[in-house]
């Protein structure tokens, strides 16, 4: 019999918050994987400036309540709170911003790290989009991550949680992958896999989430040391069914994790479970219309790049010599690697 994937669900309130983190981590045995590690990268969700009451970024609060447990048990941690640039400000001017940095200054053995001006490696990736990605040597050199997602709707993909949170690893140009999200979460959170899963439900977002939403209160802290099982939770609770999430189906045949078999435990689902608004429908498709295009644009443009190598290729060495070289799967493989994968 397959082991059941634990999933955490506990109550939090303002009065409650290191409590209800320290029991959701609990719970899911969250920590049982840390002995022997030197370095713990915790990346919250931090994709705007506007504050955790609004429901847009990770309430710092919960970050503290890790720092905090994680110094209690392994006290000679080194660990780092990374996050990119958003389209807004600079991952160092958000820190500051919303109480990450004050974070910072309490642990001598805590540091902010902008992910974006990290020093950085092209990795080879035979994912589903990406062909390489560049990676911030701060990730790179981490023994453990942990994603502190926020709760909220997604107009364009219905929800955003610990998946979408790996976004923020793309380090350049991200909206430019919006049409291409669901390839690109897969292939992010394949590499970046997470070790620990948080999300922060105390005040969520519904509406036009994930940026421009409306802040509702929930109250929960989720936990699972598995991403996927985390999002499908994550997802029921604010009425979204997890089958219209394409990205955590994605992940999940990508083997990131599993929304099968789960075993939820702190709070029952009944207690905590509530409705978010959506956005009126017909704005949603106008939106994935234009995903739909941005993904197609992208693909001609490829298509054009492919046909130039093509010409240059064959009037150097001719098609005779390339045929004897490659089969014809292996060029049809490599049509197709250059239409629909890109460089991260």
């Amino acid at each position: 019999m397959n082991e059941k994937t634990l999933v955490s669900i506990t109550k939090a309130t303002d009065d409650s918050v290191e409590e209800a983190v320290n029991k959701a981590i609990d719970l899911v045995n969250g920590f049982s994987n840390l002995n022997g590690k030197k370095t713990v990268c915790i990346k919250p969700n931090l994709c705007g400036i506007k504050s955790s009451t609004s429901g847009q970024t990770t309430d710092p609060r919960i970050v503290e309540a890790i720092v905090q447990k994680l110094n209690s048990a392994f006290p000679n941690l080194k660990i780092f709170i990374v996050e990119s640039n958003n389209s807004r400000a600079t991952a160092d001017y958000t820190f500051k911003r919303l109480g990450y940095t004050d974070i910072a200054q309490k642990y001598p053995n805590v540091e902010c790290k902008n992910l974006s001006e990290d020093k950085k490696v092209k990795i080879t990736l035979n994912g589903q989009l990406f062909s390489n990605l560049l990676v911030p040597e701060t990730l790179l050199f981490s023994d453990y991550l942990i994603s502190v997602a926020k709760l909220k709707t997604h107009m364009d993909f219905y929800y955003s949680g610990v998946l979408k949170n790996a976004y923020g690893f793309l380090l350049t140009h991200r909206a430019n992958y919006h049409g291409l999200m669901n390839r690109a979460l897969a292939d992010l959170n394949a590499f970046y896999k997470p070790d620990l899963c948080l999300i922060d439900g105390m005040i969520a977002m519904d509406g036009p989430g994930p940026t421009d939403g409306f802040p509702k209160t929930v109250g929960v802290i989720i936990a699972s040391k598995d991403p996927v099982a985390a999002d499908t939770v994550g997802a029921t609770v604010i009425g979204i069914k997890p089958s219209k999430v394409k990205y955590l189906k994605k992940a999940e045949k990508r083997g990131v994790g599993t929304s099968k078999n789960i075993e939820i435990i702190g709070c029952k689902m009944e207690e905590v479970q509530t409705k978010f608004e959506f956005i009126p429908m017909k704005y949603y498709y106008i939106g994935r219309l234009s995903l739909s295009l941005q993904s197609f644009s992208r693909k001609c443009a490829n298509f054009a790049k492919l046909l130039s190598m093509t010409r240059s290729g064959l009037s150097m060495v001719g098609f005779s010599k390339v045929s004897r070289r490659l089969s014809y799967s292996e060029l049809l493989e490599m049509v197709r690697n250059t239409i629909s994968k890109i460089d991260g």
